[in-house]
């Protein structure tokens, strides 16, 4: 019996040696595959590179959405720890770009700081005709701070520059200047009630003023006591957006005839950049 017990042992172990080769051998299969996959991607990504002179790959961009798609999986692995420090050393030789949305912030902080060496202060005007963008941004910054989502090094930055976070409880006499267009003004900018609201982290909704708010916007009036979020004004009439233009990516044209229903291209592009793409 204990010669049959160990043959049957015996037997056993060699079995699980077995299986534990095949999987080994399974696991070095895939890898491979993996590491001949990524190369592959690695090199679409040269290659574009060469191409735009930059690694923002857009999602959006139908043509090269596959490779977005691989871009931001690269991203999340290096976040979590994932990625291989070879991997890490050769998109860093490409200028990859490890966190578009701190670049994209950081671009608009040098022009709030640019703004302010010229004016001495922080107060971008509503509408601010030289850059809305600029505008936009500064009333975003206000938010997310209200919304407990920016972050405490942000806030340390735009405090170094006494950046005013609520200028609506101030007395009037402190409030900057407003710049009020004329009426050829408006009429140039084409400025309408048909606007884009920032009711939360990532999240806009479209409203033309008329009829009944969406869902969002009411919820957003009735947790603010009445007070309107930042918005981003819509152009009054035909426009071409030029999506990829902001970020310098191969520009592709979307056509909006002025009214109803912004492009799902462009409301996307707003949720990810915060503003409008460049537009005619």
């Amino acid at each position: 019996m204990k010669g049959g017990r160990f043959a049957d042992a015996l037997h056993g172990r060699r079995g699980s040696d077995k299986v534990n080769r095949e999987l080994s051998l399974r696991r070095e299969a895939v890898m491979a595959k993996q590491s001949l996959d990524w190369d592959t991607m690695a090199r679409e990504l040269a290659a574009f590179r060469k191409k735009f002179g930059h690694c923002r790959v857009l999602t959006s961009e139908k043509k090269y959405a596959q490779l977005g798609r691989w871009v931001a999986k690269q991203r999340y692995r290096h976040r979590i720890g994932e990625l291989p420090s070879e991997c890490v050393e050769q998109l860093n030789r490409l200028g990859f770009v490890w966190a578009p949305a701190d670049e994209a912030w950081n671009r608009m902080f040098e022009k709030l700081v640019a703004f302010r060496a010229r004016f001495g202060h922080c107060d971008v005007p509503s509408q601010w005709p030289e850059d809305v963008h600029l505008a936009n941004w500064v009333a975003s910054q206000r938010h997310r701070r209200k919304m407990r989502v920016l972050s405490a090094e942000r806030i340390k930055r735009l405090d170094a520059l006494q950046f005013e976070w609520a200028i609506y409880g101030r007395p009037k006499k402190q409030k900057p200047a407003e710049h009020k267009p004329k009426a050829s003004e408006k009429a140039m900018a084409g400025e309408t009630c048909e606007r884009i609201y920032h009711v939360g982290v990532g999240t806009y909704v479209q409203y033309s003023g008329r009829g009944e708010k969406p869902a969002l916007l009411r919820q957003y009036l009735t947790e603010h006591n009445g007070e309107h979020p930042p918005y981003i004004p819509l152009p009054g009439g035909p426009v071409v957006f030029k999506l990829g233009a902001l970020i310098g990516s191969g520009v592709r044209n979307i056509r909006w005839p002025g009214k109803g229903k912004l492009p799902r291209e462009v409301m996307a592009h707003v949720e990810e950049h915060g503003v409008l793409p460049p537009h005619d």
